[in-house]
């Protein structure tokens, strides 16, 4: 049995080294040396692109009303949907607190005006008197001095009077344009906040279409540029849309911006475009810089694909990808490459791993 193992093992030693010489014959399958390959640098493409972006349909004119007093709402007849007109009333706020100062500057005006008349006739009657030398010259100024004292107690008065006038103006609130009640936020008895909306109006001559755009994208809209825009609860074909702002402060937790779109309704009834609906804007004759690759550089694996890549080690890396549209016999990448990065080209005889060497 010894020597039928000395005998065996070296034979199958003299085996296994023909067999490993036999599949390393071809340089390129030989581990120790790199295999030569084509590269390709991956560059940005532009190709031409559609942006679309969501959009809601809201009256041109749109306010809220608000007011600055904190009181008690007795008049408010209307619910949301009511038509209303420029300068019709459709709230009316009472403050107790405000009425009774109002009162009480009231007062307060009546006596410094009884006081400032009764001063202004005694320095009439102290001055004659002081002319004919019948008065002194400190009885003179010390009524001059009463006078002015009398007359800035007034004026301060009436300037309380403005005060809450203006104040008070609050407590009535009046349509700024004709229009619809839209929403409502509060009914008879309830108590008012400053600064919390009572109402939203609306007025539907003319609609627009609000917008909200990413940051890396708001340079593509300037005030003035043609768009289409797409409502599918009405048709099936555009409507023309005019941009007539872009607002240059951006939401800083969305990233993203405003835009308002002037919508042509030409040749559609008012009644069916509503407030609220929902619309497309979509922006055309524009391009767009993306990564792209060849298809038939492509790796497949199952459900996978993927590319090789060159490391930083000269080695072939395999990388898989996301993949978006096709065109024109390449494929967008959409992520899993970027530019800068080196593709292997010629994949017939990579693996993922191998050492290799890039060749013109």
């Amino acid at each position: 049995m010894k020597i039928l193992s000395k005998t065996i093992i070296p034979i199958l030693l003299l085996a296994l080294t023909i067999l490993l010489n036999s599949c390393g014959g071809d340089d390129n399958y030989n581990l120790t040396k790199p295999i030569k390959v084509k590269t390709q640098e991956i560059k940005m493409t532009e190709v031409p692109f559609q942006y679309e972006y969501p959009g809601n349909i809201e009256g041109l004119k749109k306010s809220k009303l608000s007011t600055k007093l904190m009181g008690t709402i007795d008049y408010l007849p209307f619910e949301a949907g009511a038509k209303i007109s420029k300068g019709q009333v459709l709230v009316k706020i009472k403050s107790a607190d405000l009425e009774a100062k109002k009162a009480q500057i009231n007062a307060n005006i009546q006596q410094a005006k009884a006081a400032f008349n009764n001063i202004e006739i005694n320095l009439k009657r102290i001055k004659k008197l002081y002319a004919e030398e019948s008065a002194s010259k400190k009885e003179f100024e010390d009524t001059q001095m009463a006078y002015k004292i009398a007359k800035e107690k007034l004026l301060a008065a009436k300037a309380m009077e403005k005060e809450i006038s203006d104040i008070l103006s609050y407590s009535v609130i009046k349509a700024p344009f004709n229009g619809y009640i839209v929403n409502k936020f509060f009914d008879e008895g309830d108590i008012t906040a400053p600064g919390h909306p009572l109402l939203i109006i609306e007025n539907f001559d003319q609609f627009k279409v609000v917008a909200n755009v990413p940051s890396d994208e708001i340079d593509l809209f300037n005030k003035g540029n043609d768009v289409k825009i797409y409502i599918d609860a009405i048709s099936e074909n555009p409507f023309k849309g005019k941009v007539i702002e872009v607002n240059p402060g951006g939401n800083s937790y969305s990233k993203q911006f405003e835009v308002q779109i002037l919508l042509n309704k030409a040749g559609v009834a008012d009644s069916k475009i509503k407030s609220g609906m929902y619309a497309k804007v979509i922006l055309e004759n524009k391009t767009k810089p993306i990564v792209a690759i060849n298809k038939n550089l492509i790796i497949e694996r199952g459900q996978l694909q993927g590319v090789y890549t060159l490391s930083r080690n000269n080695e072939a890396l395999l990388r898989w990808l996301r993949l978006g549209k096709e065109m024109s016999g390449k494929v967008q990448v959409l992520s899993g490459l970027m530019e800068g990065d080196i593709v292997i080209t010629n994949t017939d005889k990579v693996k993922d791993g191998f050492k290799v060497e890039v060749i013109k």
